[in-house]
């Protein structure tokens, strides 16, 4: 009989406490809401979400480092999501609807159009930007991305044609779409580097040629060119990541130095290449503060603070006479 007493008697006091303990935890939570609720900070983290292309790309290896360093600093949790082809990306846009995002900043397909993708998004309440390639039709609340215009201005400067007689064949490589022709981008960049290129009689521009982005299709591209045009004078990389390619193909035929680049970016021998003097110069498009400006413009925007539909994002012109500085 006092056994089956002392036992009922724990089980009490067992109870007692897990009562007390649940109770304690339940007002403390209560407690921490209240002084959420008075000071105006946030109970549950902001989750966005980044979609990219793939991500085996250091260009954009670096710009999800900006922007996870952003969202470290601004206490928003960020999720990324990353597509091989121009029908993924559709795809991911629409997972995004279903994933409890607060969010969304995306890099889009060159000429590819996701309206319906992204209205459904808004339409949900779900703000997007675009990054670099915009979808202007769209209800999108904001893009960020490259001056094309002024870069195709300070690629052509960097060329550096001292004499206005001088006879000298340049060629341009522009980025290609998924059919193989120039994207609208690189339209807009034959267009202007044409134009400027007019006022040397003694230039002569060869009719532009659409590439993959890439270090590959840019060495292809260049061995080709210096065996159709045995005598040229330069090229003109408006096409990211494509000028370390261009920079090997040279190495390999001999003809670094003898043949004038400008390019886009960074790659395998460029910086080297750069610093002696074999490269007219290159444009730096700064990945990482891409990154950290898509990240805080989304967040502005998911905050209601964003106060622009359009922002320039961050570039450079990095040119020999600074030697290794291109890291400032």
């Amino acid at each position: 009989m006092r056994t089956r007493q002392k036992v009922a008697v724990a089980c009490s006091l067992v109870f007692v406490a897990c009562t007390g303990f649940l109770l304690v935890l339940a007002f403390g939570r209560t407690v921490h809401e209240l002084i959420a609720g008075e000071t105006g900070v946030p109970v549950a983290e902001t989750h966005l979400t980044v979609i990219l292309p793939d991500n085996s790309d250091s260009f954009f290896r670096s710009l999800a480092s900006g922007g996870q360093s952003e969202a470290l600093a601004q206490q928003v949790a960020l999720e990324f999501l990353y597509y091989d082809s121009d029908p993924d990306a559709g795809l991911l846009l629409r997972q995004a609807r279903w994933m409890q995002t607060d969010g969304v900043l995306v890099y889009l397909p060159e000429q590819n159009s996701f309206t319906d993708e992204i209205n459904r998004l808004e339409l949900d309440g779900i703000p997007v930007v675009t990054l670099i390639n915009d979808n202007p039709l769209s209800e999108r609340r904001a893009h960020l991305g490259f001056d094309e215009e002024g870069i195709a201005r300070e690629l052509v400067r960097m060329i550096g044609i001292k004499a206005e007689h001088e006879s000298q064949t340049w060629a341009l490589l522009v980025s290609a779409d998924s059919d193989g022709r120039p994207t609208w981008g690189g339209t807009r960049t034959a267009a202007v580097v044409r134009s400027m290129l007019s006022s040397h009689s003694g230039v002569k521009l060869l009719p532009e040629r659409a590439i993959d982005q890439g270090y590959f299709p840019g060495e292809q591209a260049t061995v080709q060119l210096l065996r159709e045009y045995p005598y040229l004078r330069g090229i003109i990389v408006a096409s990211p990541q494509t000028l370390g390619g261009v920079v090997q193909a040279l190495i390999d035929q001999y003809r670094l130095g003898s043949v004038g680049v400008v390019g886009i970016d960074f790659g395998a021998g460029v910086e080297e290449a750069l610093a002696r003097g074999l490269l007219n110069g290159t444009i730096s498009r700064h990945p990482e503060q891409v990154g950290i400006q898509g990240v805080r413009c989304l967040i502005e925007t998911v905050r209601g603070e964003c106060s622009t539909e359009y922002l320039d994002l961050a570039y450079s012109a990095i040119e020999p006479a600074r030697g290794t500085l291109w890291r400032e």
